[in-house]
């Protein structure tokens, strides 16, 4: 795992446009930027990076709650319930069609550049993103698992929810996203996942 690393020079051209760039921020954007400086500037040692790392590629278009209620559904058929394979049918389509809307239709109707492309001495750790930042995928298919999983069982709501802060929390870390490029993908995430379940759920009682 490669150490973090500027994503972009620093170089006197850089800093000057940057706060030609800052200058031109509304208030709201000035604390989006400030505020992902405080997260991203921190501390990097490298078993964080590979944590951090590791938990956003499981987490990848929601992967990792696939795997999990796959391995939930062979426990329950073990015990002889089909609660889990009914489960994984009814998540898996709905996770896979709100992570899709967020990363096609509204990535690019939005466009907004990464963040260590507008912010000087950014760090990016990893590999560079290609999509575009707003809104957060990841946040989008993290929330929408735990808010969909939450639904089937409650009893682990907080968890699931700690699970979905954490990865908005990384990649903002990994200097992949913008703070509120993670609270959008978190907000869209939800109302996309609920909406897609209610559409669901009308197409079968019809």
């Amino acid at each position: 795992m490669p150490e973090p690393h500027p994503a972009i020079p620093v170089t006197s051209r850089r800093l000057r446009y940057w706060r030609r760039l800052q200058a031109r921020l509304s208030p709201v954007q000035r604390f989006d930027s400030w505020l992902f400086m405080q997260v991203n500037r921190m501390p990097h040692p490298l078993v964080v990076n590979q944590l951090m790392r590791f938990i956003t590629i499981v987490m990848n278009r929601g992967d990792g709650w696939l795997f999990g209620l796959f391995l939930v559904a062979l426990y329950d058929r073990m015990r002889g319930r089909a609660k889990g394979w009914k489960t994984l049918w009814r998540f898996a389509p709905v996770l896979w069609l709100t992570t899709a809307t967020v990363e096609f239709p509204l990535k690019t109707l939005f466009s907004r550049p990464r963040p260590f492309t507008q912010v000087a001495q950014a760090v990016l750790v990893g590999a560079v993103p290609k999509r575009h930042s707003f809104p957060s995928g990841h946040s989008a298919s993290a929330f929408a698992g735990a808010w969909l999983l939450s639904g089937y069982y409650p009893k682990l709501r907080p968890l699931f929810y700690a699970i979905a802060l954490l990865v908005g929390f990384c990649r903002v870390y990994l200097g992949a996203h913008y703070p509120t490029d993670v609270l959008a993908g978190a907000a869209s995430g939800i109302g996309l996942a609920a909406f897609f379940q209610r559409l669901f759920r009308s197409h079968k009682m019809g």
